[in-house]
């Protein structure tokens, strides 16, 4: 142990004096660290870069030009110990601007909401971070930038484009260092919001804790306690649903969601789909509709989403995209596992009564629905020979939506 510390001393000391090398972290993940590292010298070959951290040593990959990669341990602090070689062949050592690199202050989090305004679809973007804010930009036009006592406001009422859009935020890490966070936003008729969407608010009703026992699935699961897999995969959040493993701890309950920005309608009596954000109508789509109203009127939830959906008919396997696979390029699953809003192999079927119960849309539909939606999203199925109205609460199943969740918002502030 005296002799690991002695070599760290030396190679402390040993940095303030040669300092070969300018090191600077380029990026942090969740899993990786990235060091950009620039040579003061003529290097015949990349620099060997060692980095001892909290839990001992370990050597970062060489991933491009002057890029190096290590697996991120959550360390708060590294040491670079770098090697390289000069045109004479001498082995050249030393670390600027400092011999500790604080990998720290790269895990500040920073959260953003996004709000558009319903009446001038002016966007308003919260930020809430420990970083300071230096500025902000969406699809390259700058933002108006606003310090509160809260954290951050971006504002600005110029129209954005259409489908997706890119958000900028820089802020300060350091004295010397400026980092751009970006977020993919999309835009839908000048609203914006997240793309594929936020959360909408939700409570969870607790049953118990469950064992992950060997073999067993998520469906597996779900079906003994009579719950939904999309309610395991919220509640623990799941990404990936079939990477449970034996003596993984799954708590088991049930979702309930509020009330959030974003909305859709199905007429059954019309073969159309409304999307609404902030109660104000958005855009309408035709669908395909089940025979014989076979999906009853109604209010759902969307629990789950899934890009390129396979198809599993009668226990027969079939992959995403084939043509055969009449789930189409997305899935939205509703809250009654029976029924689920998709795109379709057979375009010229929508606008018909052809359906199993679902709600079909042609692919390009369905992915915009896909990508401007919240998980958790309120879809109200009615029969009406009516257009869509402007406002949602003009239609008469909004009053017992509301009813239901200011219920679930009592459930909430009770604890």
């Amino acid at each position: 142990m005296k002799k690991y510390l002695l070599f760290l001393i030396m190679l402390i000391f040993s940095y303030s004096i040669f300092s070969a090398h300018y090191v600077e972290v380029e990026n942090v993940t969740s899993t990786n660290v990235t060091l950009r590292v620039t040579p003061y010298y003529d290097a015949i070959v990349n620099p060997k870069v060692y980095i001892y951290g909290p839990t001992g040593f370990v050597r970062a990959k060489n991933i491009k030009d002057d890029l190096y990669e290590f697996e991120d341990g959550l360390y708060k602090w590294v040491i670079p110990i770098i090697f390289g070689k000069n045109k004479f062949g001498q082995t050249v050592t030393g670390v600027l601007p400092h011999p500790i690199v604080d990998i720290y202050q790269y895990r500040k989090n920073i959260n953003i909401k996004v709000i558009t305004d319903p009446e001038n679809l002016s966007l308003t973007v919260k930020v809430n971070t420990d970083y300071e804010v230096i500025s902000g930009e969406i699809d390259k036009n700058r933002m108006i930038l606003i310090k509160t006592d809260e954290g951050y406001i971006l504002y600005t009422n110029k129209q954005r484009k259409n489908c997706q859009n890119t958000l900028k935020i820089k802020v300060k890490v350091s004295k010397e260092k400026i980092k751009e966070i970006s977020f993919n936003l999309f835009t839908l008729n000048g609203f914006t919001t997240y793309l594929r969407g936020d959360f909408t608010p939700y409570v969870v009703e607790k049953i118990t804790t469950h064992v992950v026992k060997k073999g067993e699935t998520l469906w597996e699961i779900a079906k003994k306690y009579k719950v939904r897999t999309a309610d395991l995969q919220i509640i623990n959040n799941l990404d990936e649903p079939d990477k449970i493993y034996a003596g993984m701890k799954l708590d088991i309950g049930t979702v309930q969601f509020t009330e959030g920005l974003t909305s859709v309608v199905v007429n059954l009596a019309t073969s159309r789909l409304a999307v609404y954000y902030a109660k104000k109508l958005v855009k309408v789509f035709p669908v395909a509709i089940g025979r014989s109203d076979s999906m009853p009127p109604g209010i759902y939830w969307i629990l789950d989403k899934q890009i390129d959906p396979a198809l599993y008919w009668f226990g027969e396997y079939i992959p995403p995209r084939s043509p055969i696979n009449g789930l189409g390029t997305r899935f939205l699953q509703l809250s009654n596992p029976t029924y689920g809003i998709h795109g379709t192999t057979k375009p010229w079927e929508i606008g018909r009564r052809i359906s199993h119960g679902c709600v079909r849309m042609f692919n390009k539909d369905v992915e915009v629905l896909d990508a401007f939606v919240n998980l958790g999203s309120p879809v109200f199925v009615i029969k009406s020979f009516e257009s869509f109205p402007e406002k949602l609460s003009d239609i008469p199943e909004f009053k017992e939506f509301k009813s239901q969740t200011e219920q679930i918002k009592e459930k909430i502030k009770e604890g």
